[in-house]
């Protein structure tokens, strides 16, 4: 409650008006029976009606505000959380004070309960496309001449694609929620983070090539075979696939993405650049969001599940590491994140480092 509204206040703000018009009916009263000589009596009035009714109006409400704040205690008393309920005898500030939390907190059910349907709403959009896909080409199947093998064929492809389309997104979302719950054994080891570059790269060049992208790696001119870092091999495989593929679903065609590796002593810093489309500012804050997508209609028909860059927050963030973005519309975008070098830290003790291979 704010001091401007305590009773104190109210009745201090509103006693010198009833003064003031006390005054002026007493006025009014001399001026009727010819007395105006008594004035005096007018002042007078005007100053005891503002002392008591000061004290009336600070009485009553507070009598007032005792009564409500009983009330909702009885009413508070009754609810399931009874024992984390305010007392009676607790002040107002304090039941307000509660109640305010129960506010935030109903809030913020509200908003996990949208974000609940959102979620729900997006997913079954997500497999219903392909469902309907499969279904068309099996139905067209059906109808047609199966002995035209060319057709069925080029069906059974199309097919095929969705079904692929679904399992991708059936296995992201099992890696999300096992990564949420914290259920994944991250097992840290020495990685070549060169050869897991090249091993990303390699996996979608042919994405890169359907799009006509130029595919580029950029390492440190004096480590150019091996670079040691402390990480776990095989998920920042996935978060360098991720990273790639989304470059290549948002890139220009014949445009390029860049793969580049820096060594800066105590850490390595590994970039995913490119020169496509860009993202705005409004969609950077929510990029990171379960299937958030910012070109909708191009990301859907490049595929995708719309949950790769929240596997790789949530992997890059298990490293201790933090993803950095950086975009213009038009321009480009560059992700990267950081990853300890274990050969810096292996020269100082003079120990050899045996990578662990992320195949």
């Amino acid at each position: 409650m704010s001091p401007d509204s305590t009773p104190h206040e109210l009745a201090k703000k509103t006693a010198p008006i009833f003064s003031v018009l006390s005054g002026l009916a007493t006025l009014a009263l001399l001026q009727a029976l010819d007395a105006l000589h008594l004035w005096v009596l007018a002042i007078l009035t005007g100053m005891l009606t503002e002392a008591v009714s000061y004290f009336i109006i600070q009485w009553s409400v507070q009598k007032s505000l005792d009564r409500q704040v009983q009330d909702f205690s009885e009413v508070l008393a009754k609810t399931d959380n009874g024992k984390k309920n305010p007392s009676k005898q607790q002040s107002l500030d304090d039941i307000l004070a509660w109640a305010n939390d129960q506010i935030a907190a109903n809030k913020a059910l509200k908003e996990t309960d949208s974000f609940r349907k959102e979620f729900i709403g997006n997913l079954a959009h997500e497999l219903k496309t392909p469902l309907f896909n499969i279904q068309g080409f099996v139905l067209t199947l059906v109808d047609s001449d199966l002995e035209d093998k060319d057709l069925v064929r080029r069906f059974l492809s199309k097919a095929n694609k969705n079904v692929t389309r679904m399992t991708e997104l059936i296995e992201d979302l099992d890696s999300i929620s096992r990564l949420e719950s914290d259920n994944v054994a991250m097992s840290l080891d020495a990685c070549n983070i060169i050869e897991t570059c090249k091993e990303a790269l390699e996996g979608v060049e042919t994405r890169a090539a359907n799009m006509g992208i130029e595919l580029n790696l950029e390492l440190p001119k004096e480590k150019a075979a091996f670079l040691n870092v402390l990480c776990g091999p095989s998920q920042i495989l996935q978060v360098l696939t991720n990273l790639l593929v989304n470059s290549i679903h948002y890139g220009r065609k014949n445009g390029r993405t860049t793969l580049r590796v820096k060594d800066h002593g105590e850490y390595v810093t590994l970039t995913v650049e490119d020169n496509g489309i860009g993202i705005s500012e409004h969609d950077l804050a929510r990029i990171y969001e379960r299937f958030y997508r910012v070109d909708k209609s191009r990301s859907r028909h490049a595929g995708g599940s719309g949950l790769g860059l929240a596997i790789v927050k949530h992997i890059v963030e298990a490293h201790g590491q933090e993803i950095r973005v950086q975009s213009k519309l038009d321009q480009g975008t560059s992700f990267s994140f950081d990853l300890v070098n274990l050969d810096t830290a292996a020269e100082k003790r003079n120990i050899r480092i045996v990578p662990t291979s992320t195949g």
